[in-house]
């Protein structure tokens, strides 16, 4: 299903800590195999045949490995059901 999927693609999100590198911001949010700040990317998104435009995702600059905050999974969501109203 859609939505799980999306839970899927929600690992846990470091918040940075003084234990962290130190020029990062307060509160940014670390990539856990890098220890490098994500960055806010936008990109064309499929799933299960539906493609959406300009989604928002956090993508560390340094693998590329791409996750979704909780409010960007409700965004995708909110989306997915104004396509495919029950």
């Amino acid at each position: 299903m859609i939505y799980q999927r999306l839970r899927l693609g929600l690992k846990s999100l470091e918040k940075n800590s003084p234990s962290k590198l130190g020029f990062t911001k307060a509160g940014a949010l670390l990539c856990p195999a890098c220890c490098v700040e994500y960055v806010e990317v936008e990109f064309d998104f499929e799933v299960d045949g539906v493609i959406l435009h300009n989604v928002k995702a956090l993508r560390c600059p340094a693998c590329e490995e791409e996750q979704f905050t909780p409010e960007q999974v409700e965004a995708i969501k909110k989306r997915i059901n104004e396509l495919n109203p029950l």
